[in-house]
């Protein structure tokens, strides 16, 4: 039975990052993680997802962004050697460039189960995300914050594209990851609630119906999590770089402390919109990354992304000072100028008409911060 009281929490952050398993000559998806994890010391942070390519990094919550630098780099970086030493590297990207095999589900009860009743979907579900937690006070504040940032998601989908090829194809779409998350029952935009009551009224109907039977199943762009005491943003595609995970997880922080603190909804933050307004500007996001045009109200008038952003960033920033996490949330807001993964991406394979080594250039990322991080400990966030 799904806990009905929330845990409160004080508003902090912690990060969820999912990582490829790559063959270190053919870069190809490696099946990678039992042995991984055999050969690590056991560490919960450290975790199996639900396609075997994958091992997923996860940091205790924290009051900053700045406070999680130090142990994130050095968990990446233990298993980042752990993995070369059986024949692996590590990639941070939403979808991997080129890989056209299915790939086979961990063999795990919870994600047995999640195959058996997705079937073929679940093997199909190659995609790896950013997941940001926020500590919020009560269910009441956390489902108010899931109001007031609803129409802020596409924003943060398209800051964070990194899924531009899949298949060894182009995909057209800066973040495609999200294209393969629509076909399954819970992706997507998350259901509206008018308060607690109605998500508490929410969780009876789907645990009677046996729809769901854990807040995990709940594969919304951003849930509720009353058990940990947070609000979970999941809409985000998975980094390159730790700072770069740092830099939009600070993006994220600041703002839901901002919408936290002030009831009010600052008038620079995109209004509500109609549930099928916010699927069409999530599909403009996922297709034109930071170039996208998004409809702000029911009447249709539309407004550029890259302004959006740059509101928030505005909003955010005073918070990001008092919560110490400024320089990573500059470097959030670099993406504007340098571009998103996916941009940098494209770049890669437009040089070298090589989707190898896009996934080349993925996996030098990481190895350069890593080698960075081993010669003078971690960084301080730059833009």
């Amino acid at each position: 039975m799904m806990p009905r009281d929330f845990h409160p929490s004080p508003p902090t952050v912690g990060l969820e990052l999912e990582w490829q398993l790559v063959h270190h000559e053919t870069l190809d998806l490696h099946e990678g993680i039992a042995p991984l994890l055999a050969l690590l010391p056991p560490d919960p942070c450290i975790k199996p997802e639900v396609i075997e390519p994958c091992v997923e990094v996860v940091t205790a919550p924290m009051a900053s962004t700045a406070l999680l630098r130090g142990a994130l780099l050095e968990r990446v970086s233990r298993v980042s050697e752990a993995a070369a030493r059986l024949g692996m590297v590590l990639v941070g990207a939403g979808t991997h460039p080129f890989c056209e095999r299915i790939v086979p589900v961990t063999p795990l009860p919870r994600y047995l189960e999640m195959q058996r009743r997705s079937g073929y979907l679940a093997n199909t579900q190659i995609v790896y995300a950013l997941h940001v937690h926020v500590g919020m006070p009560s269910g009441e504040v956390a489902i108010r914050v899931m109001a007031q940032i609803r129409a802020v998601l596409p924003v943060l989908l398209a800051l964070s594209a990194s899924s531009p090829a899949y298949c060894g194809r182009e995909t057209s779409f800066a973040s495609f990851r999200r294209c393969l998350l629509a076909p399954t029952r819970s992706a997507g935009i998350a259901p509206a609630f008018d308060d607690w009551a109605a998500f508490l009224h929410f969780v009876d109907v789907v645990e009677r119906a046996a729809m769901f039977a854990s807040y995990r199943d709940m594969h919304w762009d951003l849930r509720p999590r009353p058990d940990l005491g947070t609000l979970e943003v999941r809409i985000m595609d998975a980094q390159p770089t730790n700072a770069d995970a740092l830099a939009l997880g600070a993006l994220v922080h600041s703002l839901l402390a901002v919408v936290m603190d002030d009831a009010t909804t600052d008038p620079r933050l995109p209004r509500a919109i109609p549930w099928w307004i916010e699927k069409e500007n999530g599909h403009r996001a996922a297709r034109d990354g930071l170039d996208a045009e998004l409809v702000v109200d029911a009447e249709g008038h539309s407004r550029a992304l890259r302004r959006m952003a740059e509101d928030l960033f505005d909003i955010t920033r005073p918070k990001a000072r008092a919560l110490g996490e400024e320089a990573d949330l500059a470097r959030a807001e670099g993406l504007l100028s340098r571009g998103n993964s996916s941009m940098r991406q494209m770049d890669v394979l437009r040089r070298t008409g090589s989707m190898k080594a896009v996934a080349r250039a993925l996996a030098d990322e990481l190895r350069a911060e890593i080698d960075l991080c081993g010669r003078y400990g971690a960084p301080a966030a730059t833009a």
